[in-house]
Protein backbone atom coordinates (compact mmCIF):
# COMPACT_ATOMS: atom_id res chain seq x y z
CA UNK A 1 0.00 0.00 0.00
CA UNK A 2 1.16 3.46 -0.71
CA UNK A 3 1.34 5.89 2.20
CA UNK A 4 0.95 9.61 1.55
CA UNK A 5 2.71 11.87 4.02
CA UNK A 6 1.06 15.30 4.33
CA UNK A 7 -0.26 17.87 6.73
CA UNK A 8 -3.80 17.98 7.69
CA UNK A 9 -5.50 21.35 7.05
CA UNK A 10 -6.53 21.55 10.68
CA UNK A 11 -2.96 21.14 11.93
CA UNK A 12 -1.66 23.89 9.62
CA UNK A 13 -4.33 26.29 10.80
CA UNK A 14 -3.55 25.48 14.43
CA UNK A 15 0.16 26.09 13.84
CA UNK A 16 -0.55 29.40 12.17
CA UNK A 17 -2.78 30.38 15.08
CA UNK A 18 -0.03 29.53 17.56
CA UNK A 19 2.50 31.69 15.67
CA UNK A 20 0.07 34.62 15.62
CA UNK A 21 -0.52 34.20 19.33
CA UNK A 22 3.23 34.17 20.01
CA UNK A 23 3.69 37.30 17.90
CA UNK A 24 0.85 38.99 19.75
CA UNK A 25 2.34 38.11 23.14
CA UNK A 26 5.78 39.29 21.96
CA UNK A 27 4.29 42.60 20.81
CA UNK A 28 2.54 43.02 24.12
CA UNK A 29 5.81 42.29 25.95
CA UNK A 30 7.73 44.89 23.89
CA UNK A 31 5.01 47.47 24.47
CA UNK A 32 5.11 46.75 28.19
CA UNK A 33 8.88 47.12 28.27
CA UNK A 34 8.67 50.41 26.35
CA UNK A 35 6.01 51.67 28.75
CA UNK A 36 8.23 50.68 31.69
CA UNK A 37 11.24 52.51 30.20
CA UNK A 38 9.05 55.56 29.59
CA UNK A 39 7.84 55.49 33.18
CA UNK A 40 11.41 55.21 34.48
CA UNK A 41 12.48 58.16 32.29
CA UNK A 42 9.57 60.21 33.58
CA UNK A 43 10.54 59.40 37.15
CA UNK A 44 14.17 60.39 36.44
CA UNK A 45 13.06 63.68 34.86
CA UNK A 46 10.84 64.37 37.85
CA UNK A 47 13.72 63.59 40.21
CA UNK A 48 16.02 65.90 38.22
CA UNK A 49 13.50 68.76 38.43
CA UNK A 50 13.08 68.18 42.16
CA UNK A 51 16.86 68.12 42.62
CA UNK A 52 17.22 71.41 40.71
CA UNK A 53 14.55 73.02 42.88
CA UNK A 54 16.21 71.61 45.99
CA UNK A 55 19.59 73.06 44.93
CA UNK A 56 17.99 76.46 44.43
CA UNK A 57 16.38 76.24 47.86
CA UNK A 58 19.65 75.13 49.41
CA UNK A 59 21.47 78.09 47.85
CA UNK A 60 18.93 80.54 49.23
CA UNK A 61 19.03 78.79 52.60
CA UNK A 62 22.84 78.98 52.58
CA UNK A 63 22.67 82.72 52.01
CA UNK A 64 20.19 83.13 54.84
CA UNK A 65 22.36 80.95 57.09
CA UNK A 66 25.46 83.00 56.33
CA UNK A 67 23.61 86.21 57.12
CA UNK A 68 22.33 84.66 60.34
CA UNK A 69 25.87 83.56 61.24
CA UNK A 70 27.14 87.06 60.64
CA UNK A 71 24.36 88.44 62.81
CA UNK A 72 25.34 86.02 65.56
CA UNK A 73 28.80 87.62 65.61
CA UNK A 74 27.35 91.00 66.52
CA UNK A 75 28.53 92.34 69.86
CA UNK A 76 26.31 94.18 72.35
CA UNK A 77 28.29 97.36 71.72
CA UNK A 78 31.04 98.50 69.39
CA UNK A 79 33.60 101.28 69.36
CA UNK A 80 34.04 102.63 65.84
CA UNK A 81 37.17 104.44 64.68
CA UNK A 82 39.18 102.88 67.50
CA UNK A 83 41.71 100.02 67.43
CA UNK A 84 41.63 97.87 70.55
CA UNK A 85 44.92 96.30 69.43
CA UNK A 86 46.69 99.67 69.25
CA UNK A 87 45.34 100.58 72.68
CA UNK A 88 46.60 97.30 74.18
CA UNK A 89 50.07 97.71 72.65
CA UNK A 90 50.33 101.33 73.79
CA UNK A 91 49.14 100.53 77.32
CA UNK A 92 51.46 97.53 77.64
CA UNK A 93 54.46 99.55 76.42
CA UNK A 94 53.63 102.39 78.80
CA UNK A 95 53.35 100.15 81.86
CA UNK A 96 56.44 98.13 80.97
CA UNK A 97 58.46 101.25 80.10
CA UNK A 98 57.48 102.95 83.35
CA UNK A 99 58.48 99.82 85.25
CA UNK A 100 61.91 99.79 83.62
CA UNK A 101 62.35 103.50 84.32
CA UNK A 102 61.35 103.07 87.98
CA UNK A 103 63.65 100.08 88.39
CA UNK A 104 66.79 101.73 86.97
CA UNK A 105 66.16 105.17 88.43
CA UNK A 106 65.87 103.68 91.94
CA UNK A 107 68.72 101.21 91.49
CA UNK A 108 66.27 98.37 91.81
CA UNK A 109 64.80 99.46 95.13
CA UNK A 110 61.40 100.74 93.93
CA UNK A 111 58.65 98.46 95.23
CA UNK A 112 56.18 99.08 92.38
CA UNK A 113 58.43 98.02 89.52
CA UNK A 114 57.78 94.29 89.86
CA UNK A 115 54.03 94.93 89.84
CA UNK A 116 54.45 96.92 86.65
CA UNK A 117 56.30 94.03 84.97
CA UNK A 118 53.65 91.56 86.09
CA UNK A 119 50.85 93.53 84.40
CA UNK A 120 52.72 95.40 81.67
CA UNK A 121 54.19 92.43 79.79
CA UNK A 122 50.91 90.42 79.57
CA UNK A 123 48.99 93.51 78.41
CA UNK A 124 51.65 94.11 75.76
CA UNK A 125 51.45 90.49 74.57
CA UNK A 126 47.65 90.63 74.39
CA UNK A 127 47.86 93.85 72.39
CA UNK A 128 50.34 92.26 69.96
CA UNK A 129 48.11 89.20 69.57
CA UNK A 130 45.11 91.40 68.77
CA UNK A 131 47.25 93.36 66.32
CA UNK A 132 48.13 90.13 64.51
CA UNK A 133 44.45 89.11 64.25
CA UNK A 134 43.15 92.58 63.40
CA UNK A 135 41.23 93.43 60.22
CA UNK A 136 41.31 97.13 59.52
CA UNK A 137 38.18 98.99 58.36
CA UNK A 138 37.62 99.11 54.61
CA UNK A 139 37.62 102.62 53.06
CA UNK A 140 34.34 103.81 51.53
CA UNK A 141 34.01 106.06 48.49
CA UNK A 142 30.50 107.52 48.46
CA UNK A 143 28.81 110.00 46.17
CA UNK A 144 26.34 112.40 47.83
CA UNK A 145 23.47 110.67 46.00
CA UNK A 146 24.64 107.21 47.05
CA UNK A 147 25.07 108.24 50.67
CA UNK A 148 21.54 109.67 50.76
CA UNK A 149 20.06 106.55 49.14
CA UNK A 150 21.69 104.29 51.72
CA UNK A 151 19.26 105.54 54.36
CA UNK A 152 16.18 105.49 52.14
CA UNK A 153 16.65 102.49 49.83
CA UNK A 154 19.42 100.20 51.07
CA UNK A 155 18.31 96.75 52.20
CA UNK A 156 19.08 95.41 55.65
CA UNK A 157 21.83 93.18 54.24
CA UNK A 158 23.48 96.06 52.39
CA UNK A 159 23.48 98.17 55.55
CA UNK A 160 24.91 95.28 57.56
CA UNK A 161 27.74 94.82 55.07
CA UNK A 162 28.67 98.50 55.31
CA UNK A 163 28.47 98.39 59.10
CA UNK A 164 30.55 95.23 59.47
CA UNK A 165 33.42 96.03 57.12
CA UNK A 166 33.93 99.65 58.24
CA UNK A 167 35.01 98.74 61.78
CA UNK A 168 37.95 96.87 63.27
CA UNK A 169 37.38 93.12 63.44
CA UNK A 170 39.36 90.42 65.22
CA UNK A 171 39.75 86.71 64.54
CA UNK A 172 38.31 86.56 61.02
CA UNK A 173 40.40 85.45 58.04
CA UNK A 174 39.12 88.31 55.90
CA UNK A 175 36.14 90.64 55.56
CA UNK A 176 33.06 88.69 54.35
CA UNK A 177 35.03 85.42 54.40
CA UNK A 178 32.00 83.31 55.38
CA UNK A 179 29.91 84.80 52.56
CA UNK A 180 32.63 84.22 49.97
CA UNK A 181 33.06 80.65 51.17
CA UNK A 182 29.33 79.97 50.92
CA UNK A 183 29.29 81.38 47.37
CA UNK A 184 32.11 79.07 46.28
CA UNK A 185 34.55 81.91 45.63
CA UNK A 186 37.42 80.43 47.64
CA UNK A 187 38.97 77.51 45.73
CA UNK A 188 40.31 74.64 47.79
CA UNK A 189 43.64 75.59 49.31
CA UNK A 190 43.47 79.16 47.96
CA UNK A 191 43.56 82.44 49.84
CA UNK A 192 40.33 84.35 50.46
CA UNK A 193 39.75 87.35 48.16
CA UNK A 194 40.56 90.56 50.03
CA UNK A 195 37.97 93.33 50.24
CA UNK A 196 39.90 96.54 49.58
CA UNK A 197 37.22 99.19 49.03
CA UNK A 198 33.50 99.97 49.16
CA UNK A 199 31.68 102.36 46.87
CA UNK A 200 28.19 103.86 47.10
CA UNK A 201 26.45 105.45 44.17
CA UNK A 202 23.10 105.98 42.50
CA UNK A 203 22.22 103.93 39.41
CA UNK A 204 18.85 104.58 37.78
CA UNK A 205 17.42 105.92 41.01
CA UNK A 206 18.55 102.85 42.95
CA UNK A 207 21.20 102.39 45.65
CA UNK A 208 24.29 100.55 44.39
CA UNK A 209 26.84 99.13 46.80
CA UNK A 210 30.13 98.14 45.14
CA UNK A 211 32.50 95.63 46.76
CA UNK A 212 36.01 95.81 45.28
CA UNK A 213 38.14 92.71 45.86
CA UNK A 214 41.78 91.87 45.31
CA UNK A 215 41.22 88.38 43.89
CA UNK A 216 44.71 86.91 43.84
CA UNK A 217 43.86 83.22 43.56
CA UNK A 218 40.20 83.21 42.48
CA UNK A 219 39.98 83.66 38.69
CA UNK A 220 37.48 86.09 37.20
CA UNK A 221 35.79 83.19 35.38
CA UNK A 222 34.79 81.80 38.79
CA UNK A 223 33.20 85.12 39.76
CA UNK A 224 31.17 85.04 36.54
CA UNK A 225 30.25 81.38 37.03
CA UNK A 226 28.71 82.04 40.44
CA UNK A 227 26.78 85.13 39.26
CA UNK A 228 23.33 83.41 39.35
CA UNK A 229 23.76 82.80 43.09
CA UNK A 230 24.39 86.41 44.09
CA UNK A 231 20.82 87.71 43.76
CA UNK A 232 19.44 85.00 46.05
CA UNK A 233 22.33 85.20 48.50
CA UNK A 234 22.30 88.98 49.01
CA UNK A 235 18.56 89.34 48.41
CA UNK A 236 15.76 89.73 48.52
CA UNK A 237 14.98 92.69 46.26
CA UNK A 238 18.43 93.20 44.76
CA UNK A 239 20.21 92.43 41.51
CA UNK A 240 23.94 91.86 41.25
CA UNK A 241 26.61 92.59 38.67
CA UNK A 242 30.26 91.59 38.50
CA UNK A 243 33.00 93.20 36.46
CA UNK A 244 36.75 93.00 36.04
CA UNK A 245 38.31 96.32 37.09
CA UNK A 246 41.99 95.61 36.46
CA UNK A 247 43.29 92.30 35.13
CA UNK A 248 46.94 93.05 35.94
CA UNK A 249 46.13 94.03 39.54
CA UNK A 250 43.50 91.25 39.79
CA UNK A 251 40.77 93.62 40.94
CA UNK A 252 37.13 92.49 40.69
CA UNK A 253 34.00 94.42 41.69
CA UNK A 254 30.75 92.86 42.86
CA UNK A 255 27.94 95.39 42.72
CA UNK A 256 24.69 94.91 44.70
CA UNK A 257 21.89 97.13 43.38
CA UNK A 258 18.46 97.55 44.93
CA UNK A 259 15.30 97.08 42.90
CA UNK A 260 12.24 99.30 43.16
CA UNK A 261 10.50 96.83 45.47
CA UNK A 262 13.58 96.51 47.67
CA UNK A 263 13.48 99.91 49.33
CA UNK A 264 13.47 99.58 53.08
CA UNK A 265 14.88 101.44 56.02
Amino acid sequence: QAFVVGSAPGSVAAARGGVCALRTRSGVGVAARRAKVGAVSAVKDSDADAAAKERGSESAATGAAAVAAAAAKDVPFEIRGFSLANFGVALGLAITGYSFYGYFSSNGTASGTSLGFVYGVPVLLIGLALKYAELKPVPVASTPEGLALRESKATAIQKKIVKDVTRHRYGDEAHLDSALKALGLIPRGAACPELVRLSEQEIGGEYALGLEFFSKETPYSEWEKQLPKYDRFFGPNVRCEVQKLDEAKRLVELKIITTSTGSQS
